[in-house]
């Protein structure tokens, strides 16, 4: 009895040593997984702030980008609309559609294109003129006017004829006899007034335009035609004119 006494105190002595030591690791190790618990939500607090305030400057970064990219075209939009309204204000005219106008300025936007492209040539040309006139010791004789007849009795013909002129630099749209608007090569098919001009002999009943092709005039011939045949299919006729002469046009007067 005495012996089972010794070893039930001496288990009984182990079992609250181990438990004790037991107890202290439990308490030692909560105690700094709870640290780490604390810490780990502290960073998880932090990075879900930090999340937050990314994706706001990232909206942010996004809607300043979309705000400048707006304003750009704003501000393009208001350039092209102050151009249309500075080129269309002295041609203002209710019935013409918003199609119609900015077709209008497309069109005079290329003819001031070509013009602006044509005008050195022009002026080389034109000081060539003037050093060969000046170089001459006497005046040039003017030339003779160029009569243009009307066909002869009991020809079949237009009863209505438009004329146009063709020469090295372009055409000359002749009305009631006299020279009037003066169109370069390069803007013949964008050109308001021969496409106004083509559109008046199209509504025109028993029509045609004769062009009166000078000698240097062939290219604008060609560029004057093709677009009075193909645009506006009307009929169209051709007289060469044998000198530079001033065309006289007085016997179509009846």
């Amino acid at each position: 009895m005495s012996i089972l006494a010794c070893l039930i105190g001496i288990l009984t002595l182990m079992i609250s040593i181990m438990m004790q030591v037991q107890q202290m690791e439990h308490q030692g190790r909560t105690q700094e997984e709870m640290d780490l618990a604390i810490e780990n939500q502290d960073l998880k607090k932090k990075a879900e702030l930090l999340k937050l305030e990314t994706e706001k400057l990232e909206k942010r970064l996004k809607l300043e980008h979309s705000t400048v990219l707006e304003m750009k075209k704003l501000k393009d939009r208001q350039i092209a609309l102050t151009l249309e309204l500075k080129k269309l204000e002295k041609a203002k005219d209710p019935r013409q559609t918003d199609a119609t106008l900015q077709k209008l300025l497309e069109n005079l936007t290329k003819e001031i294109t070509h013009l602006k492209s044509e005008r050195p040539p022009l002026a080389k040309k034109l000081k060539e003129l003037e050093d060969k006139l000046k170089a001459r010791k006497e005046a040039p004789k003017p030339k003779e006017s160029v009569v243009v007849r009307p066909r002869g009795v009991g020809q079949r013909g237009s009863r209505n004829i438009f004329f146009v002129e063709c020469n090295s630099t372009g055409i000359v749209i002749i009305n009631k006899g006299k020279a009037g608007k003066t169109i370069s090569v390069a803007a013949i098919p964008t050109s308001r007034a021969y496409n106004a001009h083509l559109d008046t002999v199209k509504k025109t009943r028993d029509s045609m335009v004769l062009f009166l092709v000078r000698k240097s005039g062939t290219t604008a011939y060609r560029w004057a035609a093709g677009v009075a045949e193909t645009k506006y299919k009307v009929s169209t006729g051709k007289l060469p004119i044998p000198n530079d002469g001033k065309i006289d046009l007085s016997l179509f007067k009846n």
